[in-house]
């Protein structure tokens, strides 16, 4: 390995930020800087980078846990599909062939690709598989049913935890369905999506819709509650703002709302309105984020920063939407690397990103969130056999961009 000049076998400290490559077909809002962009190596920690490429073991998290991951082919395919559904889904495909470089397909995106991507080439310990409904846009059926879930959690019950959807437009179907994936399936936390392939309105504070919904979780037990937030995409940008969370933060004290990708680009409104409301129920996962990162560092500095001063460290949960952007591992160590600039420190007054911090985003939180015994889940997956299978096969790359790694001298 070649050091001289910060370089990593000839790789720059600047070139580290293409771990994060973007999903191709979505679109990332951004904000312009006030000012000069900030270079970018100055977002770049280099003793993290030369302690990635050593494969340093003091980088070993106790625990890593994906709160988003997805499958996005049911068992038996999809008979009919309205339009807005068509296009979700050829966008998601789309995305995942601009990272991988070749064409994917929908059904390609299935079971199989996210066993692979999470635990054969990935570090992650535990990962969400989030169900999906929008029944009304997909032939009757739930587009990922929580049943499926449920199915490749006993593949590999050591990795996979659950979380259950319903369409809360559905009214009492959809509490019927949950009293059922509560009893039955033994889901670990709801998934919830705004208007999109299926056009129907609702919001988190609507009493009549949602809250019979918390109800019932109450009354299970099941205390977190997921929505999608943020990145409006396919789905409709009113629904998309986090303003109807903090209501009922405050009136289901005991439920914890967790709002998906940090409802980018509109993360500040989310840290202030929870900041303001004093409630402490309120949590920002960070699924697409790391696009983000890729195409604007300063931008992802200032989103980080904002999180951390609205919500604090305890309140950021690690997620990555994968399969969408290929495997997570390449996140997890762009994550890793990323330091806030001290410029942006003494202008803003932002928290670091230190290695306790970011312990407690990559999995500490989402363990403590879930219940999760972090040293016997650590030892349920390093006794499995996808462990072994990954640990067998090679030692992970040190990823420089999509498909491309370090090769140490």
């Amino acid at each position: 390995m070649n050091k001289k000049d910060g370089n990593l076998s000839g790789i720059t400290r600047r070139n580290l930020l293409k771990l994060t490559a973007g999903a191709a077909g979505i679109t990332f809002l951004q904000r312009k800087s006030e000012a000069a962009p900030i270079p970018t190596d100055r977002f770049v920690d280099s003793v993290t980078v030369e302690q990635i490429a050593d494969r340093d073991p003091v980088l070993r998290l106790p625990i890593l846990i994906d709160l988003q991951t997805h499958v996005w082919w049911r068992a038996g395919g999809i008979r009919r599909m309205n339009e807005r559904a068509e296009a979700f889904l050829k966008s998601l495909a789309g995305a995942r062939s601009g990272i991988v470089g070749k064409t994917v397909k929908v059904a390609d995106m299935g079971r199989v690709m996210f066993i692979e991507d999470m635990f054969l080439n990935s570090e992650t310990d535990l990962a969400f598989l989030n169900s999906f409904g929008m029944k009304a846009a997909f032939d009757g059926v739930d587009l990922f049913p929580p049943r499926e879930a449920a199915l490749i959690r006993s593949m590999a019950p050591s990795r996979v935890r659950i979380l259950g959807c319903v369409d809360p437009p559905d009214g009492q179907s959809a509490v019927d369905s949950l009293i059922y994936q509560c009893e039955k399936l033994k889901i670990n936390g709801l998934k919830l999506y705004p208007p999109g392939p299926d056009t129907r309105g609702w919001r988190m504070d609507d009493e009549k819709l949602t809250y019979p919904l918390y109800a019932v979780l109450r009354k299970y037990g099941i205390k977190n509650v997921c929505v999608h937030k943020g990145f409006p995409g396919s789905f409709l940008e009113p629904g998309c703002h986090p303003e109807d969370m903090t209501r009922a933060a405050a009136d289901w004290p005991d439920i914890n709302f967790i709002a998906f990708h940090s409802a980018y680009p509109f993360e500040a409104e989310l840290a202030e309105q929870a900041k303001k409301a004093k409630v402490k129920n309120i949590y920002a996962e960070m699924g697409l984020l790391a696009g983000v990162l890729r195409q604007s560092p300063e931008r992802y500095a200032k989103c980080m920063g904002t999180l951390l001063d609205g919500l604090g460290a305890d309140h950021i949960l690690w997620g990555t939407d994968t399969p969408v952007i290929g495997p997570p591992h390449w996140q997890v160590q762009a994550f890793q690397a990323f330091t806030m600039p001290d410029q942006l420190i003494e202008k803003h007054g932002y928290q670091q990103l230190t290695p306790e911090v970011k312990r407690k985003i990559l999995g500490e939180n989402v363990a403590r969130l879930f219940n999760i015994d972090i040293k016997k889940a650590k030892q349920e997956v390093e006794s499995d056999l996808l462990y072994k299978l990954r640990d067998d096969e090679k030692p992970l790359p040190v990823t420089v961009e999509t498909g491309k790694t370090i090769k140490k001298k």
